[in-house]
């Protein structure tokens, strides 16, 4: 288990919103104040700082973790983050216009009670967006490379896209497609990666054990500045 109050203290030191995600969430809704948004496991609430900010929309989050919950309000106060989790969400029925989660698929330990409480929230005709990865990006994840068993772990952990669409569809959504954003720029071994690491705050490295991690993170300090080809990021919305 991994205790995210912990990993609220060094998670915004690494983690930040994509811009290029947001703008392919403003490429299928047309945000204004009147808009409701709805971030799933919006942790210490990067995305909906920035949604807010620049759309002045009503953005709420759900996140079972107490200290991410504390930061995102230290953030910004006119953001709505409420604890809750895949099984309860704390806002009535049809409320939202737009729901996403970002890199949080991986957690939820039953998808079709997620999918039936996001069915719940959101307002017909609104849109739902999962932004995950497909194995096929997990296996092609440059610091593999550093920690040998982390693809397989994580394989295990990420559903495939296809059983997502299937459990979406099983549960009432509609399915709007899947895109895959488009690398723009090569991966490198940088300080701030070598922190990330450091301090694990990306869920992964959590769960190595403690000799492969050691290893792993001592080659990639030895590998600082080297460059490798980057990933794409895949989207998935569903209506």
């Amino acid at each position: 288990m991994i205790n995210y109050n912990n990993a609220s203290r060094t998670y915004d030191h690494t983690r930040t919103h994509s811009d290029r995600i947001i703008d392919r969430f403003a490429s299928r809704v047309r945000f204004t104040q009147e808009t409701a948004i709805l971030d799933f496991g919006c942790g210490t609430g990067n995305y909906l700082d920035r949604l807010q900010r620049a759309h002045g929309a009503r953005c709420c989050g759900v996140e079972p973790s107490e200290g991410m919950r504390a930061r995102a309000a230290e953030k910004n106060a006119a953001l709505e983050v409420r604890s809750g989790d895949h099984r309860s969400m704390p806002f009535s029925g049809d409320t939202f216009d737009f729901v996403y989660m970002t890199d949080v698929i991986h957690h939820v330990p039953d998808l079709s009670v997620l999918f039936r409480e996001l069915g719940r929230v959101l307002k017909s005709g609104g849109l739902l967006c999962v932004v995950t990865e497909s194995h096929e990006q997990i296996q092609s994840r440059f610091y593999n490379e550093y920690f040998p068993s982390m693809a397989e772990k994580e394989r295990r952990r990420y559903p495939e896209i296809q059983s997502l669409v299937r459990g979406a569809v099983a549960s009432g959504f509609i399915d709007e497609g899947t895109e895959v954003l488009p690398a723009v720029l090569p991966m490198i071994v940088t300080d701030q990666f070598l922190q990330n690491v450091e301090e694990r705050n990306y869920s992964m490295f959590r769960l190595l054990d403690e000799r492969e991690f050691a290893d792993g993170l001592a080659r990639a300090r030895k590998d600082k500045g080297r460059t490798f080809e980057a990933q794409a990021q895949a989207t998935h919305s569903f209506g």
